[in-house]
């Protein structure tokens, strides 16, 4: 695969001032000067230089295809680690089709979803960590998420992962003597306080490591949000005080709503996706049947569920339903049209959960926001520059093995199992942790990874 010469369009296929055409790979040089009229430079240089000339078609050398800018780059001084050639041409999509056919006909290979990145991953231009952020710095929607890809970015937070390996081997090391030298008294005591602690240590960086990408992950992709309660407590009016607009349709008529209703809402740079639904309660008219049936089932997709209670209204036995539905999920209780005369008495069991206090039609939503920002915003403070952002599911799931794998270890040693049992989770959770920065990889991870990414990058 290495060996490969690819080509792409990098910049979207749309009419446009200027279109950009990569091409890397052992031949792009060789495939360049058949199809432009310009002298290069001598090959290779150590700095990127700039020539402007002509395409032409290689077949009669007198038709000008378009008038160009090449960037010319060489190995190992580019973003692949390859020879690069990036072509600035007209971003008329035919000359843009031509450019690129001539390129392909001269022995290039269409690229595909993120190759370009993942032949800097195999070059050793980027780790793992630092490609997914090139992603995640794409599809960024808001400016906090865009630092946040842009750190990971940055060699001083990728310092992190490497300093852990260190540490694991350091661990591994005192291990493997035990075992092989155990009659040495000067062998370091494998149940002494001093692994032990290291082993601490270690559970401490990467459960900060967790948390870190637990909190960025809500900056990138959101949270998912149901609007839940009975008929007539205020759901769609909450809908439409957050968004600041007329959304939904607002009736003192219950059953207004009768279908999921989406909207997206950034508090503070974190995306939410609202899920304003028809109220859950018992009726025999067909379509608010489908309606309730939709309610119940959007629980299940959501990260997050705004329970609306009416103050005006008193506990009824459709809220008590709707508790028992929602109590194993995430959740925060919310008392709405806390202007009127109360007349809710709630269960203590509620109570307990500090019920916030809004007005939806007056907006006064400022408690609701608060909280959102509590429970989500998290202390993304300076110090996280010296951490890497794990924000994705894969990261996660990983962090939270070779974590689960150190208590293993821990619980082991403490009760004096042999240590040559015990060495075998710290290895496992060892190789887990260069998975991560992709020293050590599955090829079905890599290609789901990188598929993902946009053609040409």
């Amino acid at each position: 695969m290495l060996n490969k010469t690819i080509a792409s369009l990098v910049t979207a296929p749309i009419t446009q001032n200027i279109a950009l055409i990569r091409i890397s790979g052992s031949k792009s040089y060789e495939i360049i000067t058949k199809i432009f009229d310009r002298s290069l430079p001598s090959y290779p240089q150590t700095n990127s230089q700039l020539v402007f000339g002509h395409i032409i078609n290689p077949l009669s050398k007198k038709e000008i295809v378009d008038q160009v800018l090449l960037l010319c780059f060489y190995s190992p001084n580019s973003f692949t680690g390859e020879d690069v050639i990036e072509i600035s041409c007209h971003g008329n999509l035919y000359l843009v089709e031509k450019i690129l056919t001539l390129i392909l006909e001269q022995g290039a290979e269409l690229a595909q979803p993120g190759e370009f990145a993942k032949q800097a991953f195999f070059n050793g231009k980027l780790n793992l960590v630092q490609a997914n952020s090139i992603n995640d710095l794409i599809r960024a929607p808001s400016l906090s998420a865009t630092k946040l890809a842009l750190q990971n970015l940055n060699e001083e937070s990728q310092k992190k992962l490497s300093e852990l390996e260190e540490k694991f081997l350091q661990i591994i090391g005192i291990m493997e003597v035990n075992i092989d030298y155990p009659e040495y008294d000067e062998v370091e005591c494998l149940t002494g306080k001093k692994v032990l602690e290291s082993l601490q240590d270690l559970k401490n960086e990467l459960v900060k490591i967790s948390s870190l990408g637990q909190q960025s992950r809500n900056y990138q992709e959101g949270i998912k949000v149901a609007i839940i309660g009975k008929p007539n407590v205020g759901k769609s009016t909450l809908l439409n005080a957050l968004l600041k607009e007329e959304k939904v349709i607002v009736s003192s008529i219950a059953g207004t709503t009768r279908d999921i209703v989406e909207a997206k809402y950034s508090l503070k740079d974190i995306p939410l996706l609202l899920y304003d639904t028809a109220g859950i309660h018992e009726t025999q008219e067909e379509i608010e049947k489908i309606g309730v049936a939709k309610s119940k089932q959007i629980l299940k997709k959501v990260d997050l569920v705004f329970f609306l209670l009416d103050n005006s209204r008193p506990w009824e036995k459709e809220d008590e339903n709707i508790y028992q539905l929602i109590k194993q999920s995430k959740y925060l209780v919310i008392v709405n049209k806390s202007d009127l005369p109360s007349k809710l008495i709630l269960p203590r069991e509620i109570k307990k959960t500090n019920p916030l206090q809004i007005s939806a039609e007056k907006k006064k939503l400022q408690s609701l926001e608060k909280k959102i920002l509590e429970l989500f915003a998290g202390d993304l403070g300076m110090n996280i520059s010296l951490y890497p952002l794990l924000s994705h599911s894969w990261q996660q799931s990983r962090l939270k093995r070779i974590i689960n794998k150190l208590n293993e270890v821990k619980k082991s040693l403490k009760e004096e199992i042999p240590v040559d049992a015990v060495i075998i989770d710290l290895q496992e959770a060892f190789h887990l942790l260069r998975e991560l920065s992709g020293k050590d990889y599955q090829e079905d991870l890599l290609d789901l990874i990188f598929s993902r990414f946009c053609l040409g990058k």
